[in-house]
């Protein structure tokens, strides 16, 4: 009897649960801005005197996450070509639950220029859209805004570099500079094929007194007569660097290249890079991954290496004249194939492109 009790009390229970509902299947919702991002004003000229000076305003709607959370307002800035991607966009992070912010003229010319390579005088374009972010990232849809940048000319104490491989010419002389004004002075030069490899240092764009010339042992002395010129060992492109306060210089011959875990030789081996003297740049496309880090490093080896500086400027890591200094490296947004760029032909603002292909 109790053996069909049980039987009977098993047969109840099974049918109760038969009758509960089937658990419902849930998903995330949709999260999305449901309005544009407002520029003002649309055309912007920039100039000097706008360096702490707002001068364009930024705004968008809120973007609703279904809950009490915070959410996290970032900025991207682009090129209109890269706009199905956002690759090589300039990323900008606003805060918590920000709905509005501005740009003053430093910060839209140092975007329009050191990040998205925008000529300076000329007028150009920029793709703006904001990203929100809790657990996962919306985006607006993009803005546009036109800016003529500035060029921004900073005046570091110089020395002048004539010599044959820019025919002697002191009205064109290539200048090293000492950014930090300590009497320590560097710079790159091409030195091409064919010629006499000879070269003096000036003290002014102009021939006369001071100059200074070496007897290729390292050491500099003041010389403001004729001889006593440098000597590259061969054509190619060096670093050139001077101490006025030890009156001696470093002439290193260099080939670029990038290594680290997000390049295609990992820390084994260098990328090569590619010197093109018509841009003055060094080039290089390859296969990068988002999952490391990257340096700009020379003649494969840590004597001459960049990595960048908190404000994202290149910024040495080695250098022989310098204490070892641990640089934040470099990355990429998202793996692909990248075109980069490094560009050391201007003395006191050495510059750095990742383009994706």
């Amino acid at each position: 009897m109790k053996h069909s009790f049980y039987i009977g009390l098993c047969m109840l229970l099974l049918a109760v649960a038969g009758c509960e509902k089937e658990p419902a299947l849930t998903s995330l919702q949709k999260v999305s801005f449901e309005g544009p991002v407002a520029v003002s004003p649309g055309n912007v000229v920039l100039q000097v005197a706008d360096t702490s000076t707002t001068v364009v305003s930024i705004s968008w709607p809120a973007v609703d996450y279904f809950r009490e959370v915070p959410v996290t307002y970032s900025i991207q800035f682009t090129k209109p070509g890269d706009v199905a991607t956002w690759a090589a966009a300039y990323e900008l992070e606003v805060g918590v639950n920000v709905l509005n912010t501005s740009l003053t003229g430093k910060q839209l010319n140092q975007i329009a220029v050191d990040y998205l390579g925008l000529a300076p005088d000329a007028e150009g374009e920029i793709a703006i859209r904001v990203k929100s972010y809790v657990d996962r990232a919306a985006y607006s849809e993009a803005a546009s805004l036109k800016v003529t940048p500035y060029q921004l000319v900073t005046h570091f104490p110089s020395l002048w570099v004539a010599g044959d491989f820019q025919g002697w010419d002191i009205a064109t002389a290539k200048t090293i500079v000492s950014v930090t004004n300590d009497g320590i002075y560097e710079g790159y030069i091409f030195i091409p094929p064919g010629g006499t490899n000879e070269f003096k240092l000036y003290a002014q764009p102009d021939w006369a007194p001071v100059s200074y010339g070496t007897n290729n042992d390292g050491s500099i002395f003041e010389s403001n007569t004729v001889g006593a010129n440098f000597k590259a060992p061969s054509d190619g492109y060096y670093l050139l660097a001077v101490n006025l306060n030890t009156m001696t210089y470093l002439l290193i011959k260099t080939t670029w290249g990038i290594i680290g875990a997000a390049t295609p030789g990992g820390w084994t081996s260098d990328t090569p890079m590619t010197y093109d003297e018509t841009s003055q740049t060094w080039t290089v496309t390859a296969n990068m991954i988002t999952g490391g880090s990257f340096k700009f490093r020379a003649n494969n080896a840590w004597q001459l290496d960049f990595g960048i500086d908190a404000d994202a400027h290149l910024a040495y890591a080695n250098h022989p004249w310098k204490a070892y200094i641990e640089q934040p490296q470099l990355t990429v947004p998202e793996n692909g194939n990248y075109t980069i760029t490094l560009d050391l032909h201007e003395p006191g603002n050495y510059r750095y492109d990742l383009h994706k292909n």
